[in-house]
């Protein structure tokens, strides 16, 4: 029975962390709109905590959040007064005053019996970052606590994710701007931030974001609005049931696109004028962030399972179960376990009829070591694949490997779905031997880019590979194109975005 909770437990995770799309949550329908509570005051408090929650430059708070509270607070002909706080502050308000909220918040077990709750209203991931350049490559949270200092807002919910984990190797700020400038100069070596609002905490710090680097996606929490528990409960009940309304009529959707579209430029892109710029360049670093979040998940699950007993047994047949499920949840993604002499079984096929020494990751994976982004051509399907491969350790030996095969064809297609990347505009990532591992053309994955159709075009995918982050512009196909590239610090793809002349 201990195994079988523990194999379930495990299929959960899986089953939320393979595919990018799959952390979003639904709200479950409570029926019709209330009518109107106009005679209720609330008291709102937020953290200046951009996109959710801001003051913009003319003085007025706004915000994804702060939108999508308002709203609910118009639809119920409410007084609502908002006002953006110190953490701290309104974090002791919503606790002490009636008819008093604060947003956003992460819903914790401790939390829990303090508040009055309605949400979720947003999402909030989790990333602990590196001084861009630095030599630091944390892919688990053992690594972060061998890593150096930790830098982390006191009292918040990442400070507490992390003191629940074992990880003491902390200096704690006051805010998340200092906790950056602390990580620029020196002080910490990791900042645990979010990719939801590392860039305007960076910009806030009189930092640029390009000096972030993220090393490590580690979780996403939902957000809600937290309401004193002497509220009435009508309220608070009204409040959910409108949210809920909102999901249902398309608005909430329509909010967050709105500041999503500002953050990540999805569905946003500007119109060709000689130059690529930002949004363009926030796209970039959005199908970076979203190819790394996709590898480094399947390395966290695969580092949980390989200390189960299942996979340490070297089994075959007590392995198979746990793989086969976690594939049935992610069908874009061959999974596999091999013994060290390269001897391997996959999902479908059982024992494979060939070996994996010879694969060019499979010695740094025997040595103890991660792997991620390796692109070869799998020996079962024979079409392109990202690797991610996690030793078995045992007693200081490596004792087997758990991979993943995932298909790059099908990868592209959902990244330009996810970021709503068509035309005029196109992407694609070189891999470290300077084929294309993702190519809006899906014919395009696995060919040399230096097979282009003019030597402009050859000359700026040199350029492409030679340098970390800039911009080419070359001929193919007869048209003018222009290209923004950056580098992945998780894989060392040169990721880029271009867009076609008069398209």
């Amino acid at each position: 029975m201990k195994h079988t909770l523990l194999l379930l437990v495990g299929l959960c995770i899986l089953g939320c962390l393979f595919c990018p799309g799959c952390t979003t949550s639904s709200s479950t329908s409570t029926g019709a709109e209330p009518e109107s509570i106009g005679d209720v005051s609330l008291n709102l408090y937020a953290q200046d905590f951009p996109p959710y929650s801001f003051v913009d430059e003319d003085g007025a708070v706004t915000g994804q959040s702060t939108e999508i509270a308002r709203e609910i607070a118009r639809r119920l002909n409410e007084n609502v007064t908002i006002e953006v706080a110190p953490w701290a502050e309104g974090y002791r308000a919503a606790l002490s005053e009636p008819d008093t909220g604060l947003y956003p918040i992460v819903r914790t077990a401790e939390r829990e019996p303090l508040f009055l709750w309605a949400g979720p209203i947003g999402t909030y991931e989790y990333v602990f970052y590196a001084k861009n350049g630095s030599a630091i490559s944390a892919v688990s949270l053992d690594a972060v606590r061998k890593a150096g200092a930790v830098g982390v807002v006191q009292d918040d919910v990442r400070h507490q994710y992390l003191v629940e984990n074992g990880v003491t190797n902390l200096a704690l700020y006051a805010d998340d701007t200092a906790a950056v400038r602390a990580l620029m100069n020196g002080t910490v070596d990791l900042w645990l931030g979010s990719s939801n609002t590392a860039s305007e905490t960076a910009l806030a710090a009189g930092i640029d974001p390009a000096s972030l680097m993220p090393v490590y996606p580690v979780k996403e929490d939902e957000l809600y609005i937290a309401f004193n528990n002497r509220t009435p409960a009508a309220v608070v009940e009204a409040w959910q049931a409108t949210l809920s309304a909102m999901k249902r009529d398309g608005s909430y959707d329509a909010i967050l696109a709105e500041y999503q579209g500002e953050k990540t430029g999805t569905g946003n892109l500007p119109a060709y004028s000689g130059t690529l710029e930002v949004p363009g360049e926030v796209v970039l670093a959005s199908m970076i962030a979203y190819t790394d979040q996709r590898l480094s998940c399947i390395a966290r699950v695969f580092e949980a399972l390989a200390t189960t007993d299942e996979v340490r047994s070297a089994d075959w047949e007590r392995i198979a179960p746990l793989l086969s499920e976690a594939e049935k949840v992610d069908s874009s993604a061959r999974l596999w376990y091999s013994l060290p002499n390269g001897t391997y079984y996959t999902t479908v096929d059982g024992l494979a009829a060939s070996n994996l020494m010879s694969r060019p990751y499979f010695p740094d994976v025997l040595a103890g070591n991660v792997s991620i982004g390796t692109v070869v051509v799998s020996h079962s399907t024979g079409r392109s694949t990202a690797i991610v491969a996690v030793p078995v350790v045992e007693e200081g030996a490596v004792t087997g490997v758990l991979g993943a095969s995932v298909y790059l064809d099908e990868f592209s297609v959902e990244m330009r779905e996810a970021l709503d990347i068509h035309e005029p505009f196109f992407f694609f990532a070189l891999d470290l031997q300077g084929a294309y591992a993702l190519h809006a053309e899906e014919a395009r994955i696995s060919q040399s880019s230096a097979q282009e159709d003019s030597a402009s075009a050859a000359e700026a995918m040199a350029t492409i590979r030679a340098e970390n982050e800039g911009t080419v512009t070359y001929t193919s196909e007869g048209e003018q194109r222009q290209v923004i590239f950056a580098t992945s610090p998780l894989t060392g793809w040169r990721f880029g975005l271009g867009e076609i002349a008069g398209a």
